[in-house]
């Protein structure tokens, strides 16, 4: 019992940090959200600090998880394992819509909070990426250039679509939260990969694929 309530608040909290922000959600209303009484979320979490500091960490803790691809039965290139990365990684953010969008809304922020939270997860995942590509350099799949700003792109296209669902819905009338979305936006990120990191002319990418799901 005690754990399904800890997730009815951490689920209402969610929603309410994503629609009003941090300080436009009291404790009240977290409570009235999740039907329970307004002194269990200081018992649980130690107030709306800390139920909101567990969310941060929970969301990205996932997130570096769902960077970590479960054994093939063959043994895949570099290129594939990125693309195959940067899909669970969509997945991942699609299936924690509110939390996605509540997190890198507050990334944007600096706080001493965010500062901690990018020392620890986000360069993990900085680190992450760089390894592959730089093994994608090494073994020739990837052509040899300065990685930064292609990190950024990179990082960029995965999450921008839960940054910025308003901006895709109301001008593209793309709605991130359906299925169809990550099959296309797949395709298009399979283009980018092939022309930015691999090189490739756009007659030479329709020859190379990668089973997307």
């Amino acid at each position: 019992m005690s754990e399904a309530t800890r997730e009815k608040m951490k689920e209402a909290a969610a929603r309410l940090f994503y629609t009003q922000g941090y300080h436009g959600t009291s404790v009240r209303h977290i409570a009235e959200q999740a039907n329970v009484n307004i002194a269990l979320v200081s018992y649980y979490f130690g107030g709306k600090k800390g139920l909101f500091e567990e969310l941060m960490t929970q969301f990205l803790e996932g997130y570096l998880k769902a960077m970590t691809i479960p054994e093939q039965p063959k043994r895949i290139d570099v290129r594939e394992q990125l693309l195959l990365v940067s899909q669970s990684l969509l997945y991942y953010q699609q299936n924690h819509y509110h939390l996605a969008r509540m997190v890198h809304r507050e990334m944007t922020m600096d706080s001493v909070l965010v500062r901690e939270l990018m020392t620890t997860y986000l360069q993990k995942e900085k680190h992450d990426f760089e390894k592959m590509v730089r093994r994608g350099m090494k073994e020739g799949i990837f052509i040899k250039q300065p990685i930064d700003f292609p990190l950024i792109q990179l990082r960029s296209m995965i999450t921008m679509p839960f940054c910025s669902p308003q901006y895709i819905r109301e001008l593209y009338q793309l709605s991130t939260t359906e299925s169809y979305f990550i099959k296309r936006y797949m395709e298009h990120l399979t283009n980018w990969i092939d022309l930015c990191l691999c090189g490739y002319t756009p007659t030479q990418t329709n020859r190379v694929k990668v089973r997307i799901n």
